[in-house]
């Protein structure tokens, strides 16, 4: 039976360039070292998705949708219902000058953004620069490999999962997450290292957003933080020297 808009999946993928072979992103750290795409820190693990929410190309939500969980898949996916064709009208010609002004020196593949938008380099002839403003998947077709492992129904679970999903490093048992049922809301205590992480009330922001949107049992989501003595202290409860 299809999955129907808002239902949330927990899924494995990879996704590779059908023409060539090259794998372009995954969720398996096996997969990962094989093609020689592997990067030291990335985090490789399945990844939750809210069918219907449009964070994947067009194809592989459609695929996603009538998928049945358990089940292995392989689909491909033409630029049309991808990252597009590839627009030639895209790719401009600017003077170097224009990059020297801006203390950016030119060079093939290196990403540059002019006037609010983002392409790359993809020629240096002289005093002019090529530069690509087509998205780099333009005109490819798309193979994924795919498993739905299972879908998600549990609220704590769901709101879990959202935090993991802009918190990819968090250990989601270390996130205490507890339901005012009279209240309809969610709060959230993060593990103490997460207190002062760059970005941490963005993060808050976008979760409960998500949070909000998509899981219909939650009208409030509050963040909550404990100090405990011991922490200032120390186990002896002695004030801890000053630094000199």
């Amino acid at each position: 039976m299809p999955f129907k808009e808002g239902d949330i999946v927990l899924i494995e993928y990879s996704v590779f360039i059908k023409e060539t072979g090259e794998l372009v992103e995954t969720t398996s750290e096996t997969v990962a070292k094989l093609h020689k795409k592997y990067r030291e820190g990335e985090v490789y693990e399945p990844e939750a998705v809210v069918i219907g929410e449009g964070r994947f190309v067009e194809g592989f939500e459609e695929a996603l949708k009538n998928a049945e969980v358990g089940k292995e898949y392989e689909v491909d996916v033409p630029p049309e219902k991808a990252y597009g064709p590839r627009d030639r009208s895209k790719v401009k010609t600017f003077s170097r000058r224009v990059f020297i002004r801006n203390n950016i020196v030119p060079e093939v593949g290196k990403e540059v953004t002019i006037n609010n938008v983002t392409g790359r380099i993809i020629a240096v002839e002289g005093g002019r620069v090529v530069v690509d403003f087509n998205h780099p998947l333009a005109g490819k077709t798309l193979k994924f490999k795919f498993k739905v492992l299972k879908k998600i129904e549990d609220v704590i679970e769901k709101v879990k999962y959202f935090i993991k999903r802009r918190l990819k490093k968090i250990n989601i048992d270390a996130i205490n997450v507890t339901k005012d049922e009279e209240k309809k809301a969610i709060i959230i205590e993060l593990p103490k290292e997460y207190r002062l992480a760059d970005g941490i009330q963005i993060v808050k922001y976008l979760v409960s957003r998500d949070v909000v949107k998509w899981v219909p049992e939650v009208n409030e989501v509050v963040f909550t933080e404990k100090f405990s003595k011991e922490e200032f202290t120390g186990e002896s409860g002695e004030q801890p020297e000053k630094a000199a």
